[in-house]
């Protein structure tokens, strides 16, 4: 009798837990990385490579799907559903070592990743910066990634004060580059001004960034060009890492 009551009682709480994640919006996670090594990182946004390839191991035994920008629009149009181990991958400023130590990664475990590029680097006038040639390449190489904006030329803490009018020429100088609807806010600082100057260059997705509430899962009840992300920094323990990636 006693088995039966606690076979019973278990039962009920998995039963209870399953009705409250069906009540509760689906909540999903938006990854974060900057600059990678080999060796010891030099500051907590930068991130040793065989940590990222733990992480993204991770991805892929647990048959998560990684999302593309394409299926975060669908989602926040409300025309698509996301399955429930979903995950946004992405990579901010475009570091010439996201390009060298990320992407073969990304690609060995067949993983969808988004670059936001700093366009004002597309010359190679700054070797620690993907250029025209390395963008060429993923082009042809690496079809599970996808180039979208940092802004052109304002990257920067104090680029969201400025006028719609300065905002919507550095949208314009970005198109020579990339023609992009999605950009991530340079040091996660938006603003009215930030948001109409997107609207108005047909911009369909913005991504903050850190910290306090933008370090959180995004659901479709946030603002789409608010979408939070989550800084897979340095010092973030992997069982965080796993916790993060939890749906709800």
């Amino acid at each position: 009798m006693k088995k039966i009551l606690i076979l019973v009682f278990v039962l009920l709480i998995t039963l209870l837990i399953n009705i409250t994640l069906l009540c509760l919006p689906k909540r999903y996670t938006v990854l974060t990385y900057h600059d990678f090594t080999t060796g010891k990182p030099e500051n907590n946004m930068q991130k040793n490579i065989d940590d990222f390839e733990r992480e993204m191991k991770y991805l892929y035994k647990n048959n998560y799907k990684t999302l593309t920008l394409k299926d975060m629009e669908c989602f926040y149009d409300k025309k698509c559903v996301l399955p429930r181990k979903s995950v946004l991958i992405t990579m901010d400023d475009g570091w010439k070592n996201e390009y060298e130590l990320a992407l073969p990664i990304l690609k060995k475990y067949n993983l969808n990743a988004v670059i936001f590029y700093v366009g004002n680097n597309y010359d190679g006038n700054n070797s620690n910066f993907i250029d025209k040639n390395d963008m060429e390449d993923i082009k042809n190489n690496y079809p599970n990634i996808e180039i979208a904006s940092h802004t052109f030329n304002k990257h920067y803490e104090t680029a969201y004060t400025e006028d719609v009018k300065s905002l919507d020429s550095d949208f314009k100088d970005m198109k020579k580059i990339i023609n992009t609807k999605y950009l991530a806010y340079p040091y996660g600082k938006y603003s009215d001004n930030y948001i109409k100057a997107l609207k108005e260059n047909n911009y369909k997705l913005a991504f903050t960034f850190g910290p306090d509430k933008e370090h959180r899962k995004f659901s479709i009840k946030d603002n789409r060009y608010k979408i939070p992300r989550i800084n897979v920094s340095t010092t973030y323990p992997y069982y965080k890492y796993v916790i993060r990636l939890l749906p709800f």
